[in-house]
């Protein structure tokens, strides 16, 4: 009987500890939001969730690391996205439309958290060494490892000559910073701009600078 209570005790215990890690993270993102990540403090989350310090701490050792956990679960989600539209029995370049469309939700939803990690992607490699985490270094090779299935989508578009002839890696960027451009612009001019004006400028721009083909525009 007592084995069965302890064993309950511990059941009971780790869900509390997941339960406060959840709580942590959404607290931390909201606060990134608000305040952003670089003025927000371990103290501020602390506050904000309800907790004291040392219940933060011992789930994070610092902010950093709250800002990797909460990147990892926006690459896993791109990363369903990118298995999502594979999957599909489509044209290369409807795959591609899909897809932005796809993330154009996910990057809206998580647009300051991708914002500050595409800003730590793109720091020299001595940078990274030195100062970011072993974390977030996974999630670095993660998201290059995405980068490196949009060029495997392009080129294959570009196979059968719907997409123009430029390299693959360089239209892989352009459509990532046209996803993450459009939607600062949302955040920005919300109250004139609707996301619906954001899927038509970005398909445009594709259509009118990037394709050999007309694309489908039916579910956009």
């Amino acid at each position: 009987m007592e084995n069965i209570e302890n064993s309950d005790k511990k059941v009971r215990r780790k869900r509390q500890i997941k339960r406060n890690r959840m709580i942590i993270l959404r607290s931390a993102k909201e606060l990134f939001h608000k305040k952003g990540f670089y003025t927000t403090t371990m103290e501020d989350i602390a506050q904000y969730s309800g907790f004291d310090r040392r219940t933060i701490y011992n789930h994070f050792k610092n902010k950093e690391e709250i800002f990797a956990a909460l990147v990892s679960g926006v690459i896993a989600d791109i990363k369903s996205a990118y298995d999502e539209v594979a999957a599909l029995t489509i044209s290369p370049l409807e795959r591609l439309r899909k897809l932005v469309l796809m993330l154009l939700d996910l990057y809206i939803e998580n647009a300051h958290l991708l914002n500050v990690f595409t800003s730590e992607f793109e720091i020299s490699d001595n940078r990274k060494k030195r100062y970011i985490s072993s974390f977030m270094h996974k999630n670095i090779r993660d998201y290059m490892d995405i980068e490196a299935r949009l060029v495997d989508m392009i080129k294959e578009a570009q196979d059968q000559e719907l997409l123009i002839d430029v390299h693959p890696y360089i239209l892989a960027g352009l459509l990532n910073e046209l996803i993450l451009r459009s939607v600062i612009v949302l955040h920005h001019f919300k109250k004139n701009f609707t996301k619906e004006d954001i899927i038509r400028d970005i398909l445009r721009v594709i259509e009118g600078n990037m394709l050999r083909a007309p694309l489908n525009r039916e579910q956009a």
